[in-house]
């Protein structure tokens, strides 16, 4: 057990003490590690790191309504491979969840992963239908792998809660454009439609051989000026709710020239009182893998080599807001 506000480590593993306002939650000790390490090598500063084990005494709800009253906790992120009293999870989440995102990852969803289960804890892992339905009555954010709990557990209180539906993909890459239109679908996100005056707006800045749709893509040989001009106007504009961000590193447009001028760009936005979830997807030499890391420790939730996974992390922010009323 480890509760970073009061300084205690209360545990024969490592020492944590990177404040932050993430709670997380395990069934098992070879999983709270890797929440330890995981926290530790990505700069994700957590409130409390909390090992359950067998459940003789607290649970998940517990936990859940001691985290919804900690004034050092924004996010709650659990690891289970069983529930003991699912209607009362089911009621203390649905109330938590209004206030603060809610994250499981419930192990054993399949039959070999409930046997292990059944020898590891003696959990009873039970129809994951059912646990299905009562996560999504209950606006809980379902992580389906170790990686997704953790990724959304450090990304969702970055972003801003949106204040509507429609995202725009802004990209360089007409490859990293189709990967993310795709990631989009699969995390439930609405590509909007661009009117034509909106259309006609983008196109100003863009080649006339590049593509002002939805994605926007800007093409790879651009200047730095074009993702300023295209980005500010993305966030300028009411209509437009969500930005999703593909680079592609290009000697014209390096990395870091990049991620400080998107930077400035949402500072400049904040400024005037425009704020809105941007994520990027990076991809290109390993330089890019800076350029995320200062993206991601300034407000824009950034990965080098993925389009999947800042995808995720939007909808996830997404589920969050919807289940909460937000939305």
């Amino acid at each position: 057990f480890y509760y970073t506000p009061a300084n205690l480590c209360a545990t024969f593993c490592t020492a944590y003490d990177v404040k932050g306002s993430a709670a997380l939650s395990s069934q098992s000790g070879g999983i709270g590690m890797a929440i330890i390490g995981f926290s530790r090598s990505a700069k994700m500063g957590v409130s409390a790191i909390v090992g359950l084990g067998n459940k003789s005494d607290i649970d998940e709800d517990d936990l859940l309504t001691f985290f919804e009253q900690d004034d050092n906790t924004q996010i709650i992120a659990q690891h289970c491979e069983d529930l003991k009293d699912g209607r009362a999870f089911a009621e203390v989440a649905k109330r938590v969840s209004k206030k603060k995102p809610i994250v499981v990852l419930k192990a054993g969803r399949t039959s070999a992963g409930a046997k292990a289960a059944s020898s590891h804890t003696g959990a009873l892992a039970g129809n994951d239908k059912i646990y299905e339905d009562v996560f999504n009555q209950s606006g809980v954010i379902r992580a389906r792998s170790l990686r997704d709990m953790l990724e959304f557990a450090r990304g969702v209180p970055v972003l801003p809660t949106p204040k509507g539906e429609n995202v725009v993909i802004i990209t360089g890459a007409g490859g990293s454009g189709v990967l993310l239109s795709d990631a989009c679908i699969d995390n439930k996100l609405s590509l909007m439609t661009i009117p034509p005056d909106l259309d006609a707006a983008f196109r100003k800045f863009i080649p006339p051989f590049g593509a002002a749709g939805n994605p926007i893509d800007i093409t790879g040989g651009e200047p730095p000026i074009t993702y300023v001009n295209t980005v500010k106007l993305g966030l300028e504009d009411p209509r437009i709710h969500a930005l999703i961000l593909g680079y592609w590193h290009t000697i014209v447009t390096p990395p870091m020239v990049f991620a400080r001028n998107m930077v400035e760009v949402k500072n400049e936005m904040k400024a005037k009182g425009i704020e809105k979830p941007i994520v990027a997807s990076l991809a290109g030499d390993i330089e890019v893998e800076e350029a995320a890391d200062y993206l991601y420790q300034n407000g824009i939730v950034a990965y080098a080599y993925s389009t999947e996974i800042p995808v995720a992390v939007l909808g996830a922010k997404y589920k969050w807001a919807r289940g909460a009323g937000l939305l």
